[in-house]
């Protein structure tokens, strides 16, 4: 995986140094603080967990992803792949040894060529079209769960699947949109996959499995529980007054709903949404625009909505039609640019020199200007590289968590390290890092 890139500040300074620790000194150096302003670029470049992703298909009988084509879509500027699993020959079977371990060489691929997959696995490609019955659903999720283990480094994120039509929560020929079994269907993937969101079609999918109609709060955010780990993608984006239903209520009679239905109008469950989005990630896709759209899919609404709702990524292939739109209206730079998060520098006071035994200080402010927070966990590390010797690399932890870096939003960080005393004498860059917390992929 390629490293994150946020245009990292290269303020240089003397220092006597070989490896540094985070601890605080009792006796701080009085070095001159250096104060620098950066200009943040409008270059559009690679970051990973974030912006358009190339549609691959997936399932049994498929050709098995190529690392080198998958490299020529990072190359191309696209760090996600939407991998769309379609499982139909075992709605009645186990799935084979042969489709898991083509599962786990397409995700050895993903992770050769620095990309991520937005995964999802369904059982029907149309309305009408059966999907698995709960049981079996509940069966193939257990033989997934090493592949899943094994391989969670390389997923973005997960759309919920399994139910219904193209997966999508809706016209389930085995009951599986009742709150009870949507519940199952949540839980049990939550428990087979490490760490990761779950992305569901409907808000009110959420709303009725757990029984609440309150987003998820400061308090239980990011707790690993299934609530804060239940996400949104919207696959009808911009298509229609209500996104051809991702915003209405009539599809879901549940008892849950009685005595509030009135109150779940659209705007409601898009201010529940973006409250929400504080914490989960929502994506999805475009679909073509109904009449009534009208220029609902045009720039101005798109760029809004976006940065209201927090999104995080989008299908490059479909709808080409509203896509194709933003390219003649000039906004898609200003989106490739700002899906997900953003992260530019703005300006930095650091200590210019420092002694053995002494401190190295900094105050750092960082401005978000994507749409949204990185969901996913990411260390911050503090790293001095230096100049003369760029193999001679120093990385300390900071306690910071970017998760909590809001789109819109400026960050301040301020930190004290303490200097041993038997560090050599040089120059160093003091450069910022987000790695990926696995090992498998944060070089």
């Amino acid at each position: 995986m390629q490293p994150i890139d946020t245009r990292l500040f290269s303020g240089i300074f003397l220092v006597t140094m070989c490896c540094l620790l985070l601890w605080q000194c009792n006796d701080y150096d009085s070095a001159e603080m250096v104060k620098v302003h950066f200009s943040p670029s409008n270059e559009i470049f690679n970051n990973p967990d974030r912006g358009f992703y190339r549609y691959t298909g997936g399932g049994p009988g498929s050709e098995p992803l190529d690392a080198n084509a998958l490299r020529e879509i990072y190359d191309d500027g696209f760090t996600l792949i939407g991998w769309r699993n379609y499982m139909e020959e075992f709605r009645e079977s186990d799935l084979t040894e042969a489709y898991l371990n083509q599962l786990e060489a397409d995700f050895q691929a993903m992770r050769d060529a620095g990309v991520k997959a937005v995964i999802r696995f369904s059982y029907s490609r149309r309305i009408g079209d059966p999907d698995a019955s709960l049981e079996r659903v509940h069966r193939h999720m257990d033989q997934l769960r090493p592949v899943l283990e094994r391989n969670y480094d390389v997923i973005a994120f997960t759309e919920a699947g399994f139910i219904g039509a193209w997966g999508e929560w809706h016209a389930s020929t085995h009951d599986l949109t009742s709150a009870e079994n949507m519940m199952a269907v949540l839980e049990k993937y939550m428990d087979v996959l490490p760490e990761r969101f779950v992305l569901v079609r409907y808000p009110q999918s959420k709303m009725a499995a757990f029984s609440s109609l309150e987003p998820i709060s400061d308090e239980n955010a990011f707790d690993g529980s299934y609530k804060s780990r239940t996400g949104h993608h919207n696959d009808c984006f911009l298509a229609s007054l209500t996104d051809v239903g991702t915003y209405s209520e009539g599809r879901f009679d549940y008892s849950f709903f009685d005595g509030v239905r009135d109150t779940l109008d659209t705007e409601w469950v898009k201010n529940y949404v973006s409250r929400e989005t504080r914490y989960v990630p929502i994506g999805g896709e475009t679909c073509n625009p109904r009449p009534e759209a009208g220029d609902r899919f045009h720039c101005p609404t798109a760029l809004e909505e976006m940065e209201w709702l927090r999104y995080t990524y989008l299908n490059w292939n479909y709808s080409r039609q509203t896509l194709d739109t933003w390219e003649e209206q000039g906004c898609m730079p200003e989106v490739q640019r700002r899906m997900g998060y953003r992260l530019a520098l703005l300006n930095g006071s650091f200590s210019q020199t420092t002694v053995p035994g002494g401190t190295f200080r900094f105050q750092l402010e960082i401005r978000n200007e994507g749409f949204a927070p990185p969901y996913n966990p990411r260390n911050l590390q503090v790293v001095l590289r230096n100049v003369n010797q760029p193999d001679r690399i120093v990385k300390v932890d900071l306690p910071d968590d970017p998760r909590y870096w809001l789109g819109g939003e400026t960050i301040r960080l301020q930190h004290e390290l303490g200097i041993p005393d038997d560090i050599p004498d040089g120059e160093y860059e003091v450069l910022l890092n987000l790695p990926d917390p696995n090992e498998s992929i944060r070089n």
